[in-house]
């Protein structure tokens, strides 16, 4: 897949300026009251003589799961999640700021009973059979009502086929992996309604973590870390979403690579760079200085700024391409 005609999420900046993550909880008892941000609701929970400032309100459909599942798959073979929190964490150009925000804006769901008061709009399902030992992974489109459910989108966009993608990945003692990277392009919708939508290929992406037992949770919401001070907002050195031990910034990771080349035609409307100049972290140094700052090329055409990955070989052999990783927590949701 090239980019020659796709424009990343990242030129979204109008949208992820915008964003406010208002962050929620478990339910670990009925609570007390508190105040949120502008459009969310917070409770105060109190168990065993531990304050829980950030709890959902009742009223939040998930509120009875520790990661604000929106469907129940317990002692279910097949079950579906979709990520609700992705955080970048390499390369360190993407890792904070606008292109964090975007990316996080797109993911969290616009539920205001659970305090959360993101886009909606970026859904990456993962469908497990624990039968078969199968991984069925791609987007999905937005919806108005989460709670009804999410569909796999299957069809041709802007004359690429974009479809899930299906892999060995078992699940043993809670734990599941890729069994090999593959290249997924998934579909991000830029509106509620799916009117326009770009997409995000990603090269030998591998997708791993731990679910919970009950099938419903790759990691937890951090109410307990959150403050109200923050308007239980995330930060960065407060995350949204937790392990299940309350340590790790989420219970899941993702893995892959974007090329120079195809990150150079991607273009950052909001800064007028492309995605290449970006990711050099040094716009003068490596930017062409155009009106739309794309990477500066030697004699021969090829980019001056070199990465940390080889695309060829999927290592650091060469430096034609850049290694993504991400981490991320998810949450249960009905497949339709």
């Amino acid at each position: 897949m090239r980019l020659s005609n796709v424009i990343l999420v990242l030129s979204l900046g109008s949208i992820g300026a915008a964003v406010s993550l208002v962050g929620c909880g478990d339910d670990s008892g009925t609570g007390s009251t508190g105040t949120g941000g502008s459009g969310s609701t917070t409770t105060t929970t109190t168990t065993g003589g531990n304050t829980d400032p950030c709890s959902p309100a009742a009223s939040c459909p998930g509120s009875k799961s520790e990661c604000l599942a929106l469907a129940d798959y317990t002692d279910k073979t097949q079950f579906t999640l979709r990520m609700a929190d992705l955080t970048l964490t390499a390369p360190p150009p993407l890792s904070a700021g606008l292109v964090s925000t975007v990316v996080k804006g797109g993911v969290t769901l616009n539920l205001a009973e659970c305090n959360l008061a993101g886009n909606g709009t970026f859904s990456w399902l993962l469908q497990f059979d624990t039968m078969t030992g199968k991984l069925k992974t791609g987007g999905a489109k937005p919806t108005e009502t989460p709670a009804n459910g999410y569909t796999f989108v299957n069809e041709t966009i802007a004359g690429f086929p974009i479809a899930p993608f299906e892999t060995d990945a078992p699940i043993m003692n809670g734990k599941f992996a890729m069994a090999t990277g593959a290249d997924i392009t998934v579909p991000i919708y830029l509106d509620i309604k799916a009117m326009g939508v770009v997409l995000l290929p990603l090269h030998a992406a591998k997708l791993s973590g731990t679910v919970s037992a009950d099938n419903n949770c790759i990691g937890k919401y951090n109410s307990k870390g959150l403050l109200p001070a923050d308007n239980c907002l995330s930060t960065q050195e407060i995350p949204a979403y937790v392990g299940a031990d309350g340590k790790a910034d989420s219970d899941g990771t993702l893995d892959g690579f974007i090329t120079l080349d195809e990150a150079d035609k991607v273009e950052v409307s909001a800064v007028k760079q492309s995605l290449c100049v970006i990711l050099s972290g040094d716009a003068a140094m490596y930017g062409d200085g155009a009106v739309l700052n794309k990477c500066k090329r030697d004699a021969g055409g090829k980019i001056v700024f070199q990465g940390d990955w080889c695309a060829a070989s999927n290592d650091a052999a060469c430096t034609d391409a850049v290694k993504l990783k991400a981490n991320f927590a998810a949450s249960a949701v009905k497949l339709n």
